[in-house]
């Protein structure tokens, strides 16, 4: 049962790490979640050194029979010491918060202090496997108390969690979040069955009495294992919630802008090549950004803005007023009028560029009376992109990127 269920536990210990890992630079933003990564990455060291493979090279790297027994404990003494400091960051203030943080790290790491005093002072009895070094050492005083201990901290462990989880998800507001946490807490209830085998086990050593049978043995594991299952999905859910669906939003939201902005990005760009900090290699990541899109779209906006400026001396006046007639006869009004203009004005710029006319009457763009309302980056994208919906890309545009252009324009 341990040989089928810890290579999942672990799968999943590794895959929370590795995703919640990632950017580190959220991890000195977020202490909850940076406790949350350590959460993960003890539960994932617990597991991999309890698989046999891995519990044989520990003896022979560290010279000393089951070693691996004091790393596993160690590391689950540890994670059961982060979760209620990732509960803590999540429903204290941040005082209360640091305080809790110090109270729980610091029993933590006593009790390991405590478990290693024990471990060196057991007798070496051979090699062992993970599955058998219970049966192995429970006849010993020495284990029984290393047992013990580690069997009444994790049960206490547990019920905190289980209790924090519970008063956490009634007080929160966001759905997800609360479903979470009930799974954390359901999760942590489940393992306090293993617990309860443990101690059976030293009270039969104890009495004289034969071990449970192995069936006991396999929900043993099925508890603790089962449990933590349920704990690192659990605890998955709120980050799921709060920082990855998100992100992934605004990942989605820059891309679907960064490609709306794309046909009149490139048509400028075309024309006045020099506004490009970084232009594009290919067509697909002038269209489609999977890093650091965010920054891409706001360094598209700003050379939008440079090509306007760029391009502010071919502006015509008769332009510009036949735009207006044009879109209030179709209904426009406001900004989305002036947006309207503003592309229409841009348009005609870039056929007068490329043929070097100078203005008759000189003007400036329709939505430079606007410029103030735009306090952050983000307004002026919105307000870039009212002009790329009216944008139509000029004829001689069109020629010029079927003749072998760098950069694709819309028809």
């Amino acid at each position: 049962m341990q040989q089928f269920l810890h290579p999942l536990c672990l799968t999943l210990a590794i895959a929370g790490f590795l995703l919640l890992l990632w950017p580190p630079r959220y991890l000195r933003q977020d202490l909850a979640l940076a406790a949350l990564v350590g959460v993960y990455g003890f539960s994932a060291l617990s597991f991999l050194v309890s698989l046999e493979p891995v519990w044989r090279v520990l003896d022979e790297v560290t010279g000393r029979p089951s070693t691996g027994i004091l790393v596993a404990f160690s590391s689950v003494v540890a994670l059961l010491a982060l979760q209620p400091v990732v509960l803590a960051y999540w429903a204290l203030p941040p005082d209360k918060a640091r305080n809790r943080a110090r109270l729980c790290t610091g029993a933590g790491a006593v009790v390991i202090l405590a478990l290693t005093v024990l471990f060196f002072q057991l007798t070496p009895a051979g090699r062992t496997t993970p599955q058998g070094f219970t049966a192995n050492y429970i006849h010993t005083a020495v284990y029984r108390t290393y047992l013990t201990l580690y069997v009444v901290v994790y049960a206490i462990g547990e019920t905190v969690l289980a209790v924090g989880c519970w008063q956490a998800a009634r007080r929160t507001g966001q759905v997800w979040i609360a479903r979470g946490l009930r799974i954390v807490g359901v999760g942590a209830l489940l393992t306090l069955g293993y617990s309860a085998v443990r101690l059976a086990d030293v009270g039969a050593a104890l009495a004289h009495v034969s071990p449970p049978p192995a069936a006991i043995e396999n929900f043993a594991w099925l508890c603790a294992d089962g449990g933590t299952t349920l704990t690192l999905v659990g605890f998955f859910v709120p980050i799921m919630a709060v920082h990855v669906v998100p992100h992934v939003r605004t990942w989605a939201r820059a891309n679907s802008d960064y490609q709306c902005l794309a046909p009149l990005w490139e048509a400028l760009h075309h024309a006045v090549p020099t506004v490009a900090l970084q232009p594009a290699r290919t067509a697909v990541t002038a269209r489609v950004r999977l890093w650091n899109t965010s920054w891409h779209l706001y360094r598209r906006a700003v050379e939008i803005r440079d090509a306007q400026c760029a391009l502010e001396n071919h502006l015509e006046e008769s332009v510009r007023d036949e735009a207006e007639r044009r879109h209030r006869a179709a209904g426009l009004t406001g900004t989305e009028l002036t947006s309207a203009v503003t592309a229409d004005q841009l348009r005609a710029a870039l056929v007068a560029y490329r043929s070097e006319k100078s203005p008759k009457a000189p003007t400036e763009y329709a939505d430079a009376g606007t410029r103030e309302d735009v306090c952050t980056p983000q307004d002026d994208v919105r307000a870039l992109l009212r002009i790329a919906a009216h944008f139509e890309t000029p004829f001689t545009e069109q020629e010029s990127a079927t003749h072998g252009s760098d950069a694709s324009v819309r028809p």
